[in-house]
């Protein structure tokens, strides 16, 4: 599986869906995460989305990605 070979536990793929890996589909942190994603995606557009998501990833990188800042922020309050 992707995942698995990507190191991830999950991923969100708009218009496709979210995937986890299925030891992981019990994590409501990881869920909710990748929920986040998706929400912003239907907010922004799904190609406004992902071509913010690389830049941010590119300029800032993973960590500080301001979309994943806040898909982190979401997944405490859940």
């Amino acid at each position: 599986m992707f995942l698995r070979a990507a190191g991830y536990s999950g991923i969100c793929l708009p218009p496709f869906g979210i995937f986890i890996l299925p030891e992981r589909l019990d994590d409501p942190a990881l869920v909710e995460h990748e929920r986040c994603h998706w929400r912003q995606a239907e907010r922004m557009g799904v190609a406004r989305w992902a071509i913010t998501y690389l830049w941010y990833n590119l300029r800032y990188g993973y960590r500080d990605n301001p979309l994943e800042e806040e898909a982190r922020a979401a997944s405490r309050t859940k």
